[in-house]
């Protein structure tokens, strides 16, 4: 959906520098901006605007127009363009139906709780923390603390699955909490705490 809304735009690339485009990025606004990147709610547009720009720049040194925003930002509001990995439902559903209270602590905009919602996935959760409401973010203790007061747990009884070794598990267990990362595609086998589907949290409860 980039390349394609970036070609329309009238920028000219290989796919692969694309990637290495997004990629740089993220890492860059991460870097600048841990925590909460978006700058709270009323930041997001111009958080998006700004990533989006960086990336075209880094492409063709184009600017990247406001239509072209405008139809990637409507893109990623739809809740069809996102894909929910086979494991997730089936997992939830096991953790549920054993009475453990689920939260999600996320690093996103404030679309997530809709999202969620409209996935069908909402159901599962007693509380959605999402770094752009709560205007502080992973890997700080903060949101995790917030999350933990939400479900009425203490943080040596949480457990918080993630798939980066910054913010998920090295924050969490700064934070007090148990960790698992999350490593689908096999690459932190430095990690002792890792798995590679969520089918596997409750072996590990």
């Amino acid at each position: 959906m980039y390349a394609r809304i970036f070609a329309d735009d009238g920028a000219r690339f290989e796919v692969g520098r694309l990637r290495d485009a997004l990629t740089a990025t993220w890492i860059e606004v991460q870097r600048e901006k841990p925590g909460d990147r978006y700058g709270g709610v009323r930041g997001e547009p111009e958080f998006w605007r700004d990533f989006l720009g960086r990336v075209r720049r880094l492409l063709d040194g184009g600017p990247l127009s406001e239509e072209a925003f405008a139809r990637l930002a409507r893109h990623f509001r739809d809740p069809g363009a996102w894909r929910v990995y086979d494991d997730v439902v089936p997992s939830l559903e096991t953790l549920s139906g054993a009475g453990l209270a689920l939260a999600v602590v996320s690093n996103w905009d404030s679309h997530l709780p809709r999202l969620l919602e409209l996935r069908g996935l909402s159901r599962f959760f007693r509380a959605v923390s999402v770094s752009a409401i709560e205007e502080t973010g992973k890997p700080g203790a903060e949101i995790f603390r917030r999350t933990c007061e939400r479900l009425g747990v203490e943080a040596r009884e949480a457990l918080h699955v993630g798939d980066s070794v910054r913010d998920d598990y090295e924050g969490a267990r700064a934070a007090g909490l148990n960790a698992l990362l999350l490593d689908r595609r096999d690459e932190h086998g430095h990690v002792t705490e890792r798995i590679r589907s969520l089918s596997e949290i409750p072996a590990r409860l």
